[in-house]
């Protein structure tokens, strides 16, 4: 198990707010990006790429990770593969998070959710090696189904295909995962209050995505495969266990 926890309070990956929710082990860390499928990945452009090249740039990808690296991919002359496979390993920070609940208190300012989030810190790379290349787009493929195979119960990447893709590869240099379970935190004083208490709900609202029954394409003529049924893609994720 990689330790990613900070030498310093300045370090980028040093939790500062709320720091009994931040966790540094490798365990928290691959649970959340295991078990949820959409990256933010945040970068900046080199110059000469875009007429504002200023901007920082924070976009929604799929992705899968293997061992300690995430991979994403995109179209080969997209902006992003441009910016993150140049040589110089650009700097890049990839979160992903998952809502549990809505934590409704009495004060909007002790609102909050219950939540999962890791925040990963490294550099892009090109990914060239045809082998690591395929298997970086077999584990982003499969990480929306629950892990199922689905790469190989699909037709193939062509030349085409995979003369039109890039991969990139982020190595997990430094990282925090956070979370929230629980109640509410409504100021104790307000709690002892009968006539707030009575005006004023307070509890929390569980929330997750649910997936619904498939739906053919016009075309379809295969059987639904096993692991696109509702009762296989809701299962119950499995996190990691926390003592907080």
């Amino acid at each position: 198990m990689t330790d990613y926890t900070p030498t310093s309070h300045k370090a980028i990956n040093q939790v500062h707010r709320l720091k009994e929710r931040a966790h540094y082990d490798s365990e928290a860390i691959n649970s959340i990006l295991d078990n949820n499928m959409l990256a933010h990945v945040g970068f900046t452009l080199p110059p000469g790429i875009a007429e504002e090249d200023d901007w920082p740039f924070v976009m929604p990808m799929c992705y899968g990770r293997i061992e300690d690296t995430v991979y994403i991919h995109g179209y080969v002359s997209g902006r992003m593969m441009k910016a993150l496979s140049s040589d110089n390993l650009p700097k890049v920070c990839i979160t992903v998070s998952q809502v549990d609940a809505l934590v409704v208190a009495m004060s909007p300012f002790h609102n909050s959710f219950n939540y999962y989030s890791a925040v990963i810190f490294g550099h892009g790379r090109l990914v060239t090696d045809p082998e690591e290349k395929s298997r970086a787009l077999e584990v982003i493929t499969n990480q929306p189904f629950r892990h199922a195979d689905r790469w190989n119960d699909s037709r193939l990447p062509n030349k085409i295909d995979l003369q039109s893709t890039k991969v990139i590869a982020v190595r997990i240099e430094k990282a925090s995962a956070k979370h929230r379970i629980g109640g509410v935190n409504d100021d104790l004083k307000e709690t002892k209050d009968e006539e707030m208490c009575k005006k004023h709900y307070s509890g929390i609202v569980p929330c997750k995505m649910v997936y619904g029954t498939p739906v053919a394409s016009s075309y379809n003529q295969a059987p639904t495969p096993a692991y696109l049924e509702p009762e296989v893609l809701n299962k119950e994720r499995v996190m990691y266990q926390v003592d907080k």
